[in-house]
């Protein structure tokens, strides 16, 4: 997930540092030079002073310039990657850009006004100030949010890696607070049970319902829960009892003695047993096979018989960190206790 960590560095008044945009000419010719992400904010805003002379910033507008470090899931930060925040009464811009080669950076620049509801996006070439419009200055509507909503599932891990496209409905949008922000319901179907990027993992093949509720403020995603249980941009499940039970139901589930030859229907919750642990559950399971034995038995020799399991699992942190089945074997290291 990428989280920010914001330090005031200065504040800049654009209005003394718009001659420079200004002469950003079309074509650079060979005397050309390396804009940094406060020029390549300047760039901009004098395009849009250019072909937005109504709707714009004012020149006259002071900024403050923030970094943010972009961290990873792991909070480390994230290498290759750089982020500037500009803010000011009315208007706030995200300029972010790859540290590559000078000749190959290109500055990603969004600008929106939560007060007013303007939104923009473009990008400019490090190399010369050259400014191409991704999306035009318009007003923040619900169906603005409602794409920026859909776009988002659809590059989520878990739409990604089995979402079924047919599916992805867009079921209820409304209004939320501050100003110009919205919730909207999604639903879509994925193929398999599970939540993120399964890759490598043991997959239970049933077709699974998802709704996601996303929260759009000012063009923004700022909250994404799936099925009241999964972070969509921690991608990790929400801590609360409800999550860690999905957390070690999914865990059994995909576990080696299930997928062999578990019986879906006969999967239950029969006790939660809360620890002293903060955020920790045992939680106990039954379930039946259809062979005797643990773990996954192909090629070996199995006794065609129904058999009774009972599971107990605990989770902390809605990471399964015990699991035991039958009180013989263990789950996490498919062995003998």
């Amino acid at each position: 997930m990428r989280q920010k960590r914001a330090m005031l560095l200065m504040s800049v008044p654009v209005v003394a540092t718009l001659l420079i945009a200004a002469c950003v000419p079309d074509d650079p010719g060979p005397e050309q030079w390396f804009l940094d992400a406060e020029e390549a904010l300047e760039a901009a805003l004098f395009w849009l002073q250019e072909n937005y002379p109504e709707e714009a910033p004012d020149p006259g507008i002071i900024w403050t310039v923030e970094d943010i470090e972009v961290l990873e899931e792991e909070g480390t930060p994230l290498l290759g990657v750089a982020r500037k925040y500009f803010s000011s009464d009315d208007w706030n811009a995200g300029v972010s850009w790859a540290i590559v080669e000078p000749d190959s950076v290109s500055y990603d620049v969004t600008m929106s006004s939560p007060t007013l509801g303007w939104y923009w996006e473009g990008s400019v070439r490090g190399v010369g100030g050259i400014v191409a419009e991704d999306t035009s200055l318009q007003q923040m509507t619900p169906e603005l949010a409602s794409d920026l909503a859909v776009q988002f599932v659809r590059n989520s891990p878990t739409f990604r890696f089995d979402g079924i496209e047919e599916t992805l409905t867009v079921i209820d949008v409304r209004e939320a607070e501050p100003p110009y922000s919205w919730v909207i319901e999604i639903e879509f179907d994925s193929r398999y049970a599970g939540y993120g990027d399964r890759t490598g993992e043991p997959l239970l093949t049933v077709i699974t319902p998802h709704t996601a509720l996303i929260t759009v403020e000012q063009m923004q995603v700022t909250e994404a829960i799936m099925d009241g249980r999964w972070d969509m941009m921690a991608q990790a499940f929400v801590v609360t009892e409800v999550g860690a039970q999905q957390a070690a139901e999914t865990f059994i589930q995909s576990s080696p003695t299930f997928v062999f030859d578990g019986i879906p229907e006969t999967l239950e919750m029969v006790e939660v047993r809360p620890a002293e642990e903060t955020y920790t559950w045992t939680f106990v399971f039954r379930f039946q096979s259809r062979h005797s034995g643990y773990g996954d038995r192909t090629g070996q020799a199995v006794l065609p018989v129904i058999t009774s399991h009972e599971a107990h699992i605990t989770v902390a942190n809605n990471v399964v960190v015990n699991a035991v089945l039958n009180e013989e074997w263990d789950m996490i290291e498919q062995e003998m206790v």
